[in-house]
């Protein structure tokens, strides 16, 4: 069976980390595991570890800015790395950790502001999705449809 290419990875196999589990990262890995691709999963819950482990999810316990944890995700392989942690200043120091490691992966930065956003691609970040951002074209959307509803 065919393996996909990530882009900037092509002749490789693609291996992707994702930090964070929560319901954007479980979104990611469900989409990996239909896909076939080689993941792992950094988290720092030590009970959500042991509950998506026994689940059969590749997953280690720690934080995605200890170089050790991300070295024994083998950020060093990974073509594409998805930071989901719901914590910005987090998520700005791992993009730091994980362009030392890696400087040709990948990196998508959740992130809350649009600020924080500016500050990921400017550490390294190849993409960020900002929460602001989709709350506010989100909004659009729904204010729009509301209005259309009702003959506006």
């Amino acid at each position: 069976m065919d393996q996909p290419t990530l882009p900037g990875v092509s002749g490789r196999e693609p291996y992707v980390v994702v930090a964070g589990f929560g319901l954007p990262g479980r979104l990611l890995v469900e989409f990996l595991v239909r896909e076939h691709i080689e993941y792992r999963v950094i988290e720092l819950n030590a009970q959500v570890c042991e509950r998506a482990a026994a689940g059969g999810v590749r997953i280690i316990s720690g934080s995605a800015t200890d170089p050790q944890v991300l070295h024994q995700a083998e950020i060093e392989r990974a073509s594409l790395i998805a930071l989901m942690v719901p914590n910005d200043e987090v998520v700005l120091a791992s993009i730091v950790h994980v362009r030392r490691a890696n400087s040709t992966a990948h990196i998508i930065a959740r992130c809350s502001f649009t600020s924080t956003g500016l500050e990921a691609l400017r550490r390294g970040a190849s993409q960020s999705i900002v929460a602001e951002q989709v709350i506010a074209r989100e909004l659009h959307e729904i204010t729009a449809e509301f209005f259309r509803d009702r003959g506006r």
